[in-house]
């Protein structure tokens, strides 16, 4: 019998940091087939198994405001281009404006936050207000996220 398989046609943003977040990013949409997709990461780690269609790379905040001021303008940049209407990431700081500001812009934010921050993490925490659909990966999660939604077990 064939897997069920979803092909998503809206314009799709990928949001994620190399590594253990694509990772879990990779693992949460097995299934999902998208029509028009881009990705925002940064420069380093290896690249997505995920098809693409268009990659962005933005300056790593490294929790300095001038480079997540960079990070930010670069995010305008590519959401002027291509004004995307769903956004699913997994973090982490790398991935906060462009969440952000495609939610003034009207998007759906799909966020997971990472099995890793079992206290929650920081972009997880700036991203919780905006976020249409916040999952965790475990239930100890869910007191710092009440309104999250709990995967079936941890995406790595």
């Amino acid at each position: 019998m064939k897997a069920f398989r979803h092909v998503e046609h809206r314009r799709t943003c990928l949001a994620y940091s190399p590594g253990g977040h694509l990772a879990e990013l990779e693992r949460a949409l097995e299934g999902i087939d998208f029509t028009d997709c881009f990705h925002v990461t940064y420069g380093a780690g290896r690249p997505s198994t995920l098809p693409t269609h268009r990659h962005y790379r933005l300056c790593h905040p490294r929790r300095s405001v001038l480079r997540t001021i960079a990070n930010a303008i670069g995010a305008l940049l590519i959401l002027f281009r291509e004004w995307p209407r769903l956004v699913v990431s997994t973090g982490a700081d790398v991935a906060v404006p462009i969440v952000l500001l495609s939610k003034l812009v009207g998007a759906r934010i799909v966020y997971i936050e990472t099995a890793a921050a079992l206290d929650g993490s920081l972009s997880g925490r700036l991203v919780y207000p905006v976020a249409d659909l916040f999952i965790v990966q475990w239930p100890d999660q869910l007191k710092i996220y009440p309104r999250a939604v709990l995967a079936e077990g941890p995406l790595l």
